[in-house]
């Protein structure tokens, strides 16, 4: 292939940021750059699992291109043969981890919002993003699927269904079930509408409400599911706590309603406190199932826990303003709960209290003192701002402030799944060098 005659930036490098090569960087030129473990390569690596000529670095029309020539190369955890890198997108070549940094200039809008979200997961407790693409993350999103490859995929959790530790990919996932369950969902609830605004026909109502309450709760929590990439979590484990933990967490929080009086005096921002606290403690109730040790467990758990809190709320709001404002005030408490759902309330806030909450119990029994521990205070202090602040009496133009405090609790949320994959990695590591000293004994 022709090179561009665009010139490299200066300053574009490969750095290996873990693994055996941890610590190498690589400066970029014209022409081809030939990683691998054969004396005649460029960069010469000391990682076991790189083959002698592995893959191939080349400037390419103006782009950085990573060419896989005898061994597997891994962007952003998936297998490619050849693929154009952006600046902090990540390559796995053997059992190493390389980065590309690229020019500090010119970062614009995107550079923006990549400052801020580091500054987010700072005040969180948690690792800044790192090899996050949104488009690659849902480029499957559109793809034809069977109707077997979904049942398929919801095939999880069992004895015979949950893959071992050392075949789970630790690269980010690829959702994209969970777009398909929303359509459908999106028109069974258009269909309700349909027929409500047509016959006006009373007997229509409760499954409009419960369609309406649960369409993006529902869909928000598949895209959870398929975050879970250990797959050890079945469906039937999901709904159990979708309807256990919902009106358990909808139960106590009443009961702290009642006890503590906050909303005399707080308001609605008073929903902050109680309402996670309700959660947090429902979440309690399961947490020592040694099944389930992983921060993405937590993760589920907690978006189940929310889903059910979500869902039997809204569906409750919608009742009370049909009752009090007629169809046209059912259908908007409806339609606006349910698209803000997609950037707050009670799905995500759960979501990232759950995955704390594992995060620190890990392999452990819980203890109370779990809880002063500062990375679940951290996250837990978080949801509960970002609650207290969803329901505080100001607006801004445009939905702004949910849409703000929507990027916030996804920038936390990502970043905790990001731990999540980390930690899979490490047991998969953990596992292999366990496996290595075992052949070693009995050699």
């Amino acid at each position: 292939m022709s090179q561009s005659a665009s010139a490299i930036p200066s300053d574009l490098f490969l750095m290996c940021i873990s693994g055996p090569d941890l610590g190498k960087r690589i400066a970029l030129r014209d022409g081809e750059v030939l990683i691998g473990r054969s004396l005649q390569c460029d960069v010469l690596s000391d990682d076991q699992d790189v083959v002698e000529r592995h893959a191939v670095l080349l400037w390419q029309n103006g782009q950085f291109v990573c060419r896989a020539v005898q061994g597997l190369v891994y962007l952003d955890g998936h297998r490619t043969m050849e693929s154009v890198l952006t600046p902090q997108q990540q390559v796995r070549m053997g059992r190493s981890l390389w980065q590309l940094s690229g020019p500090s200039t010119g970062r614009g809008t995107g550079g923006w919002i990549e400052d801020l979200s580091d500054r987010i997961s700072e005040v969180a407790g948690v690792e800044r993003l790192q090899g996050f693409n949104a488009r690659d993350m849902f480029s499957d999103v559109l793809r034809k699927r069977t109707d077997e490859e979904i049942e398929e995929h919801f095939t999880a959790g069992t004895l015979t269904t949950t893959p071992p530790i050392e075949k789970v990919m630790t690269g980010w996932p690829k959702p994209w079930v969970f777009f398909k369950t929303f359509i459908l969902s999106a028109v069974v609830y258009l269909a309700f509408v349909f027929a409500m605004k047509e016959f006006n026909n009373a007997n229509l109502v409760p499954g409009l409400i419960m369609t309406g309450a649960f369409l993006i709760p529902s869909s928000l929590l598949i895209f959870f599911f398929e975050m879970n990439v250990l797959r050890n979590v079945s469906l039937y484990q999901v709904v159990k706590m979708v309807m256990f933990g919902g009106v358990t967490s909808l139960v106590l929080s009443l009961f702290l309603f009642k006890w503590t009086d906050l909303d005399s005096w707080m308001g609605a921002m008073s929903a902050g406190i109680i309402e996670e606290t309700g959660k947090a403690l429902a979440l309690l109730l399961i947490i020592n199932n040694q099944k389930y040790r992983t921060t993405l467990n937590g993760l589920l758990f907690g978006a189940a826990v929310g889903t059910g809190f979500s869902a039997f709320e809204s569906a409750g709001y919608a009742l009370m303003a049909g009752l009090s404002g007629g169809q046209s005030a059912m259908l908007h408490s409806i339609t606006v709960r349910g698209l803000l759902s997609m950037l707050g309330l009670h799905i995500v806030w759960t979501s990232m209290v759950g995955a704390a909450l594992w995060r620190i119990r890990g392999d452990r029994s819980f203890t109370i003192e779990m809880l002063y521990d500062k990375r679940f205070l951290r996250i837990f202090g978080l949801a509960v701002a970002l609650h207290m602040f969803w329901n505080a009496p100001f607006n801004l133009p445009f939905y702004l402030k949910y849409i703000a405090l929507g990027f916030i609790a996804w920038v936390v949320n990502l970043a905790l799944v990001q731990v999540g994959l980390k930690e899979v990695k490490a047991l998969q590591e953990a596992r292999a060098s366990e496996a290595q000293e075992s052949r070693l004994r009995t050699a």
